[in-house]
């Protein structure tokens, strides 16, 4: 793929073609792949991307929309998530037919993109291909330091129950161990057992987290339907971060022997973004119902601690997000390996190159959990971040720049369209990392504090 993207971008004023030639070629039949994913694969690969912890914090995000703005407002946000994620794919769908190859990724695309857009851009083709880069990688970053933290969490209330009360930061370390083995497979269609086993202990544990949803039910009444407005950024941080696994889904996208099955009105991609909103909806509503404004950043910290349900439903939970890390984590190695392929002699000295940087990536990711393992606002944050690049700015951009020669259609709505979510990506990314960044800092001081007056 690097030498594709090379080639592409040496090549690419002789292969851009008059607008009539457009569509006579066609990526999807051009395209191998060496380990292909079927639909049902991709379906539940695609779960695994999005279905997570993310689900667990809704409660606290409708806590912080109320009932009705939360549910109007998830609805809302799931619907212009998924039309961006349709623009992107089908923004990079039209760079590989502009250029006659293939297949690209998110970081190509964006350079190409920006090849076919105005003069006064084309100078910036290649930093914005390797800025694109670096936010998918920030934001799997992020999206995987999140669940350690979260694993951690749940399994260090099972550990305090049964034994002494150990630092958090232990639970952390044990987990970047446990995971070791599970990060070091190499190719997506083998996690595909590991993801139905994490989607199956998922459910398990979300169907008997309604023991305690529906037992001792408040009246209705008493949980506020609205909020004040200042409130709604943490709610659009947290319930963003529910379909922020972008890289994650074009991974899918990009492994599946049907790719063309992936968009469309009951494609893939649209039968799994119904099952998510289902759930996100069900479970944020019952989740504030029960606990109000006592809700933890994930429900599972809201169960009681000393039952064996309360245990066994942590326990499914946590082991299903653990074995849900795998998947995000091999977006970080694809951009690497793919996009800028690093320069080994053989193959076996290119396995060796990335065990090597599948191994900094764990480690680093457990350090950052372990310095801020403040769970709610790593959740926004990586849900503000995210969703303001990579599901609204680069969508915006690359259609934007792919359509500057065929047009943007009557009244110019495509470039309306595309300038509209732009805004609304750096207002909501400037909002939401700021509050979520100011929680941190004041996390970190209270840590600082906490262990100066210990020493």
């Amino acid at each position: 793929m690097a030498n594709l993207a090379q080639e592409t971008h040496q090549n690419l004023p002789t292969l851009v073609q008059s607008v009539s030639s457009f569509y006579y070629y066609n990526p999807y039949e051009k395209r191998t792949v060496e380990v292909p994913l079927n639909n049902f694969d991709a379906f539940i690969s695609l779960l695994k991307c999005v279905i997570g912890t993310g689900i667990l914090a809704m409660p606290l995000a409708i806590r912080y929309s109320g009932i009705v703005s939360g549910m109007l407002l998830s609805v809302l946000l799931m619907i212009v998530l998924t039309y961006c994620i349709h623009l992107l794919i089908s923004g990079m769908t039209e760079c590989c037919r502009r250029i006659h190859v293939p297949q690209v990724s998110m970081p190509q695309a964006v350079q190409i993109a920006y090849e076919l857009g105005p003069n006064c851009v084309h100078c910036f083709a290649r930093a914005a291909g390797i800025l694109t880069s670096c936010v998918l990688v920030m934001g799997q970053f992020g999206l995987c330091c999140v669940y350690i933290v979260f694993v951690a969490k749940n399994f260090k209330e099972i550990g305090d129950f049964y034994y002494k009360d150990y630092n958090e930061r232990y639970y952390i370390l044990g987990v970047c161990l446990l995971q070791l083995p599970f990060f070091l497979i190499r190719r997506l269609k083998y996690l595909v057992p590991l993801n139905l086993i994490s989607n199956i202990l998922l459910y398990a544990g979300f169907l008997c987290i309604m023991y305690y949803l529906f037992r001792g039910l408040p009246k209705f009444s008493e949980r506020a339907m609205f909020k004040p407005h200042s409130d709604l950024a943490m709610f659009f941080g947290i319930a963003s971060f529910s379909l922020t696994a972008v890289g994650s889904m074009l991974v899918v996208e990009s492994n599946m022997a049907h790719p063309q099955s992936y968009l469309g009105l009951c494609g893939v991609l649209n039968m799994a973004v119904f099952f998510i909103l289902f759930s996100n909806v069900f479970f944020g509503i019952m989740g504030y119902w029960r606990y109000g404004e006592q809700v933890e950043a994930s429900i599972t910290l809201n169960i009681p601690q000393n039952e064996m349900v309360s245990q066994f439903i942590k326990m499914t939970i946590a082991s299903g997000i653990f074995l849900s890390y795998p998947l995000n984590g091999y977006v970080v190695i694809t951009v690497i390996f793919s996009d800028y392929d690093l320069e080994v002699t053989n193959k076996r000295s290119r396995i060796f190159a990335e065990i090597a940087i599948r191994l900094c990536f764990l480690l680093l990711t457990g350090i950052v959990a372990a310095v801020v393992p403040n769970l709610a606002a790593l959740t926004e944050l990586e849900g503000a971040f995210s969703l303001s690049n990579l599901n609204l700015i680069c969508p915006a951009l690359i259609d934007m720049f792919i359509n500057y020669e065929a047009g943007y259609g009557r009244l110019r709505w495509k470039l309306i369209r595309d300038i509209v979510l732009i805004i609304i990506g750096i207002i909501f990314g400037i909002v939401g990392c700021a509050v979520a960044v100011q929680q941190l800092v004041e996390d970190f001081g209270g840590t600082v504090e906490h262990i100066q007056s210990h020493s």
